[in-house]
């Protein structure tokens, strides 16, 4: 009964947010289950802003189908009175505050936080000599496809003179690295796959492969880097690592800061015992 709840709250949630204004624009709607409508708007602030850009027709049309089915079974929990439930709507209740805490997080730590530049090469300056690669590893592009004979007529066109980082933009089922080409950055030997691995490494910087089997599809691999165990690390790829260490420093001070502040503003009372059957927490008797 537990999970069956958690799946309704889930399906609430998302109905929610997919359905939250009230005015409708009839050439916006994509689609209608009963009198409840889908816009393109609705479906746009459902989607995370990193994966907006790499959304294709198909991961649209997706989309559509999963609000069409979380609908249906909505409206079907609706009738079964499952909105009605204390529990569901204790649960509606903490994911409601939930979500508004992360935002206000969100928007006070935003204010907080400044890293630099000037911060940043600082420390690059002292310490670049330390950065340096402990073993050897490689940088390349990919285009992923479903089947040998797709793989196949993508690489003919490859050597036909077809522009790897358009086809990988136009093919690829990779849709996060597709929109940067194909690039999937540095890797080593361990965190590839060892057909991948294998064909890459006996790439010659510049070309790409006969399609290659993983347990993802089939790969066209293309080598675009080597490096060498003891190369000095790109300063750019340094300074970004930099970077998200002082940010996220920052981030957990500032965090702790903020909520004690609010806790010391704020009039809080823990009472007494805990739930039967529980041990109390130290401290705390």
């Amino acid at each position: 009964m537990k999970r069956t709840l958690l799946i309704f709250v889930f399906l609430v949630s998302t109905i929610f947010i997919a359905c939250a204004s009230d005015k409708t624009d009839e050439s916006d709607v994509l689609a209608k289950v009963g009198d409840e409508v889908l816009t393109q708007v609705d479906l746009s602030n459902t989607i995370p802003d990193q994966y907006e850009g790499q959304m294709t027709a198909e991961d649209y049309r997706k989309a559509i189908e999963t609000w069409i089915n979380t609908e249906v079974i909505y409206q079907n929990a609706v009738k079964m009175g499952l909105d009605k439930d204390p529990e569901v709507i204790t649960l509606i209740k903490m994911g409601t505050k939930e979500t508004i805490a992360n935002k206000y997080i969100e928007e006070m730590l935003a204010q907080a936080i400044y890293v630099s530049p000037a911060e940043v090469d600082s420390i690059y300056n002292q310490q670049k000599e330390q950065f340096k690669l402990e073993q050897d590893r490689l940088r390349a592009s990919h285009i992923l496809l479903p089947t040998k004979e797709e793989a196949e007529a993508v690489y003919n066109r490859l050597k036909q003179g077809g522009d790897f980082n358009t086809m990988a933009v136009d093919y690829s089922m990779d849709r996060q690295s597709s929109v940067n080409g194909g690039d999937i950055g540095y890797f080593t030997e361990e965190v590839m796959e060892p057909e991948f691995f294998k064909a890459a490494v006996n790439l010659k910087i510049g070309s790409f492969s006969k399609p290659v089997k993983t347990s993802y599809g089939f790969h066209i691999i293309k080598l675009t880097e080597k490096q060498s165990a003891g190369d000095t690390i790109d300063s750019l790829e340094v300074k970004n690592h930099i970077y998200d260490q002082l940010y996220s420093n920052q981030h957990t001070v500032a965090f702790q800061t903020m909520l004690d502040s609010l806790r010391a503003a704020a009039t809080i009372e823990i009472i007494g015992a805990t739930p039967a059957g529980t041990q109390t927490i130290p401290g705390m008797e």
